[in-house]
């Protein structure tokens, strides 16, 4: 009897909360009750709702105040988040083999409407979501992923035009006409930004009768579109700039690139390189190593030079949470995480506005995009069909042909003009059909109104005749085989009209197409709470570092051995010491 009271009583005894010694690199934490749990809960999101008001120093408050953090201590009690990231407004987005099977089984994705932002403010103040929802918190679902494009102008199907000689009798051209100022790595950062925003996968199931098809499957639609309503494409990527061919757009897909429970990403020693993780199923072995990477745009295995992106961006992550780490080896793992995802976004956001467009758009630049002025939550920042499916393609006739821009490098190699697709695309890469086909099919697909349309719409002369191209596209013969291939203006594709209109100056687009791209990204910057100039996103000794991002800079700290870069990445000129280029101090982020 003694020993069952004796056990009964040790039963009964209270169990003690485990208390960690302070010491230099951590603080007293208590591991709560679930009660005290959900009491804390409530007092730090009354006050991240007061920060909510006026966010312009949030980033300092929410710091000095550890409003993010408390809740990341409290995840057991009050499970609010999924493999250990308080990044959950209870949407579910789909995974990349989601994505497909949804294609396979139905011939659509279907749309997410629903999302939450309250659950987790404080860490949405501060972080992006994986999925791009609640980066406005009025409108959470505003350039999130799996979210339908908006248009310019009405769509227009079923013009039954669908011949490729189009591509090869105007795009098509033996020429490569250099530019003398800027170099190749400037095509391939158009490349890798296009991702960036937009995806939309393909139905896997057409079904080519003929060989006189061109063999384009289609865009994807969305479930339920296109019976009494305008088909609907999807777009599976966040619209925003931050890092999503990286790290996902779902967070279902982020155990494929995250190392673990640390805030590293994964990657692979292979032949005396540090690169990214390949697939298991097409790369077994070393010795049968078809080298498709795994990243978080599936796309990245298209082009060699886009893989490097990927691979250059990557570690500039781990880079990142190396440095942090040994600032602050006090930080969790998903502190480091999201902290040097967050730095990665701001620097392609910097190279992006700074370095990137400003050579695109030319003149065209200060008058589209214009000067930033905050955040505006009555942007809306979603992409537009006709920016993903023929504006932003130019880039398309900025790839040159053969091996020399590997070989030679993307660096000292003049970027080529695009406004001709060289032929190792039109005839080459594609088989019987080209790349430039695929871009006017893909334009039919979705819909896209005719180049005359938007002339208009971008308030240029209405053309009646051919000749009353004459301003925008100044070449006779160029105008000659559009008239010998459409027969008439109003039949012109968008992509085929934009693309062989001369450059705006000192750019690389003509005016109709520098009309879509400049407010695109004025609408993706001025939409995104994110934004790295947006006050309270960073602090301001945070942001001063931020704005020393280059692409040179990345180039010297994740090349494999680069000790000399153009002190503009883009441009052809001399080569000086990365000694030379400005680099961020992390110190800044010490706590």
């Amino acid at each position: 009897m003694k020993r069952k009271r004796l056990r009964k009583n040790k039963q009964k005894r209270p169990a003690r909360n485990r208390q960690h010694r302070p010491n230099n690199h951590s603080t007293v934490t208590l591991r709560p009750t679930h009660k005290t749990a959900v009491t804390r809960r409530l007092t730090v999101l009354d006050r991240c709702k007061q920060i909510q008001i006026n966010p312009s120093n949030a980033a300092e408050i929410l710091l000095r105040e550890r409003l993010i953090f408390s809740v990341e201590e409290l995840i057991e009690a009050t499970v609010i988040c999924d493999i250990n990231i308080p990044d959950s407004s209870g949407r579910q987005p789909l995974t990349q083999e989601e994505v497909v099977r949804s294609n396979i089984a139905f011939g659509c994705v279907p749309r997410l409407d629903e999302a939450e932002c309250q659950r987790s403010l404080c860490y949405n103040l501060y972080y992006r979501t994986l999925d791009g929802t609640c980066n406005n918190l009025f409108r959470p679902l505003r350039g999130a992923a799996f979210r339908p494009y908006n248009r310019l102008l009405f769509p227009e199907y079923d013009n039954k035009l669908s011949e490729p000689v189009v591509s090869r009798l105007i795009l098509s051209s033996q020429k490569t006409v250099q530019h003398r100022e800027y170099n190749a790595l400037l095509m391939q950062w158009g490349q890798y930004l296009i991702h960036e925003m937009a995806k939309t996968t393909l139905v896997p199931s057409a079904n080519f009768k003929s060989n006189r098809c061109i063999r384009v499957s289609r865009s994807s639609a969305i479930c339920g579109s296109g019976k009494q309503k305008p088909r609907q494409q999807l777009n599976e990527n966040t619209n925003f700039i931050d890092g999503s061919p990286i790290y996902g757009s779902s967070i279902g897909d982020l155990h494929k690139f995250r190392d673990g429970k640390t805030g590293f990403l994964k990657t692979v020693f292979f032949n005396g390189f540090r690169l990214l993780p390949f697939d298991t199923r097409t790369c077994r072995n070393a010795a049968s190593c078809s080298a498709i990477f795994v990243a978080g745009d599936s796309r990245i295995n298209l082009f060699i030079g886009l893989s490097s992106y990927h691979i250059i961006l990557t570690r500039e992550h781990n880079r990142l949470v190396s440095g942090l780490q040994k600032l602050n080896p006090h930080w969790s793992g998903n502190r480091l995480f999201m902290e040097a995802r967050k730095i990665v976004g701001a620097e392609v956001q910097a190279i992006t506005y700074r370095e990137f467009l400003p050579k695109i758009l030319g003149n065209a630049f200060e008058t589209t995009v214009s000067q930033y002025r905050g955040y505006d939550p009555d942007v809306d920042p979603t992409l537009v069909n006709e920016f993903s499916s023929a504006a932003f393609r130019f880039g398309h006739g900025m790839i040159q042909g053969g091996i020399d821009p590997i070989l030679r490098g993307m660096m000292i190699l003049p970027v080529k003009r695009p406004q001709r697709l060289t032929k190792s695309i039109t005839e080459n890469m594609f088989g019987n059909t080209d790349l430039g086909s695929i871009n006017i099919q893909r334009g039919r697909d979705h819909g896209l109104p005719s180049y005359t349309r938007f002339r208009q719409f971008c308030g240029l002369s209405r053309a009646n005749t051919f000749d009353d191209f004459s301003r925008e596209i100044m070449n006779p013969q160029i105008r000659a085989k559009l008239k010998e291939v459409y027969g008439t203006p109003d039949k012109v594709d968008l992509f085929v009209g934009g693309l062989v209109e001369d450059p705006v100056q000192k750019g690389f687009v003509g005016p109709t197409f520098a009309c879509i791209i400049g407010p695109q990204f004025q609408r993706t910057r001025d939409g995104d709470r994110f934004y790295y100039e947006n006050p309270g996103i960073f602090t301001r000794a945070q942001l001063m570092e931020i704005r020393k991002s280059s692409f040179s800079r990345l180039l010297c700290d994740n090349g494999d051995n680069i000790s000399k870069v153009p002190r503009e990445a883009f441009r052809i000129g001399q080569i000086t010491s990365c000694a030379e280029i400005p680099q961020i101090d992390l110190t800044k982020w010490r706590e």
